[in-house]
């Protein structure tokens, strides 16, 4: 089948190729640190232990994860307007995917900070470090694994775009529940209350969610016309 662009701009594969730089340099740099990432994504134990051995590397490897994290976020959610037959904010999808690239990274920052206050109002430090830990260790693997699926969306026949699109809708969908999943483990190992995990549902996944949802939904009604 004869591959065939689907109408996106040529500055997307800027941003495709920033990721693939980023992608390279942790990679090249910090491969070691890739695999135990997979690892201590699928054994909640194995990541016990990075946690425990945490190394410099550990936090570069981190960041730059982070940075690619939010940057094909920002890029998947911005090419999915015009999969669903609108235009991206604003009308520019270089300003789009900043825009959600930057909220999406503020999101999980300022998610931590309130993990980290939650943490030290009720007593439960380790607690709240361990699960920041593992927010940030599922968001670098699912920048891992979406990201190939992601940089060949733009440029493959129409006809093959729903199934990346629902290929990566499915692997976000899996790995959320792998999430909550992962914090029952934490809370169940650090014999804190299931009132916190309740507490964690609501406040910070239902919650976010929900906003995140509403706001894209007014943004995009707002500066559409």
């Amino acid at each position: 089948m004869e591959l065939i662009p689907i109408g996106y701009p040529s500055t997307i594969t800027l941003f495709i190729i920033c990721g693939i730089i980023l992608l390279t340099s942790i990679k090249y740099n910090f491969g070691k640190n890739m695999k135990e990432s997979f690892l201590a994504f699928i054994n909640y134990r194995q990541s016990l232990r990075v946690f425990e051995e945490r190394r410099d590397s550990d936090k570069q490897s981190g960041i730059l994860s982070y940075i690619l994290f939010s940057l094909v976020i920002g890029i998947f959610i911005t090419m999915l307007f015009p999969f669903f037959g609108t235009y991206p904010l604003w009308g520019n999808y270089s300003l789009s995917i900043l825009f959600f690239s930057a909220v999406v990274g503020l999101i999980y920052i300022l998610k931590a900070c309130i993990w980290q206050l939650f943490g030290e109002i009720f007593i439960v430090q380790k607690f709240s470090k361990i699960y920041i830990f593992n927010m940030f260790l599922n968001n670098r693997i699912v920048g891992f694994v979406i990201f190939p699926l992601i940089a060949i969306f733009p440029y493959i026949a129409e006809i093959i775009t729903p199934f990346i699109v629902y290929s990566v809708f499915a692997i976000i969908i899996i790995s959320y529940f792998f999430k909550i999943w992962r914090i029952f483990n934490i809370i169940n190992d650090q014999n804190v209350s299931f009132f916190y995990f309740i507490l964690y549902l609501c406040t910070f996944e239902f919650l976010p969610l929900l906003l995140f949802v509403k706001g894209c939904k007014v943004l995009s009604e707002s500066v559409i016309v």
